[in-house]
């Protein structure tokens, strides 16, 4: 089930890089429905109707295939798989709705600075130039963007902090258990395990939803499995520090979608750093094209231990 994508010719670090913009798109998308939920309802309720209606799903699926699929290779990198899901979600849904979408979005992708040392130690992956320079680059539009010492900061600020560096943990462990298990077990116990957590703080703040907040609910989960679904390919296919600078291309689709439907306007400085990160991006999968197959063969996560 691991439905790889039929681009001949296409280096397994490129599928990788398409597979994250189609996440990125996703994830934007889910995120402006947080953020419309959350002017009503919890930051509990949110995560828990996003992490259950994702189980009942998972649940008819296995209900199909059988629940013999539900086995993993790799029992204990799944539950810390899932104790930095729980972790990483809450973090990034209160900022979500406490803050504007390409602020939150944008301290997020600190991660990829994380993330460039966690593969480097635990995944044995090399760090070549062009990676390099499309991390930085995208970086750089970052800064730009947030301008630090204007009031960015504050404690939802934290907890979006807080989330990028879970979520580049969260990147090396996807990029490990790939190896041993499929897309559709990696999508489980993380969803599991943030049902069970949040199920009480949700039913002590809870708040009824309305017909239409259903609707919203029900099309959160649905999008967000599937941005789950094409980040677990992302890096399935290729290597961490080659996928992840083309999740800048977030804050672009950020940033569209808080004007349009948030009325936050982008300045000049959104507009720069979101320039920086295209070329960024865009750089990335051109210098991926030109390498050499043979160093864009992505390693075993098992290998290392």
């Amino acid at each position: 089930m691991n439905g790889s994508v039929a681009t001949p010719g296409l280096r397994n670090n490129t599928k990788g890089i398409l597979w994250m913009f189609c996440a990125a798109l996703f994830f934007s998308a889910m995120v402006a429905l947080i953020k419309q939920l959350g002017t009503r309802l919890p930051s509990f309720e949110i995560v828990f109707f996003r992490a259950s209606l994702q189980l009942a799903a998972l649940f008819l699926v296995y209900c199909r295939v059988g629940f013999g699929a539900l086995t993993t290779n790799n029992p204990r990198l799944q539950g810390w798989r899932a104790l930095v899901g729980v972790l990483l979600i809450n973090c990034n849904f209160y900022a979500f709705t406490q803050l504007p979408l390409a602020d939150v979005t944008a301290i997020g992708f600190s991660r990829n600075l994380f993330l460039v040392v966690l593969a480097l130690i635990f995944l044995g992956e090399t760090l070549s130039v062009h990676r390099l320079v499309a991390t930085l680059v995208g970086f750089c539009g970052i800064i730009i963007i947030m301008r630090p010492g204007t009031g960015v900061f504050e404690t939802a600020a934290i907890f979006a902090l807080a989330g990028a560096a879970l979520g580049a943990t969260m990147m090396v462990l996807i990029r490990r258990l790939t190896a041993s298990d499929s897309n559709l077990v990696m999508m489980t116990y993380p969803a599991a395990a943030v049902t069970i957590t949040t199920m009480a703080p949700a039913a002590l703040f809870w708040v009824w939803p309305t017909a239409q907040e259903w609707l919203l609910i029900v099309a959160m989960a649905a999008i967000g499995a599937s941005g789950q679904w094409c980040l677990i390919q992302a890096f399935r296919l290729g290597e961490a520090t080659a996928v992840a600078p083309a999740s800048y291309i977030r804050l672009v689709f950020a940033s569209i979608i808080g004007f349009y439907l948030f009325a936050e306007i982008p300045d000049w400085y959104t507009l720069i750093g979101t320039a920086l990160i295209v070329v960024g991006s865009l750089y990335l999968i051109y210098q991926e094209e030109r390498t050499p197959k043979e160093s864009t063969v992505a390693r075993t996560p098992g290998d290392t231990h």
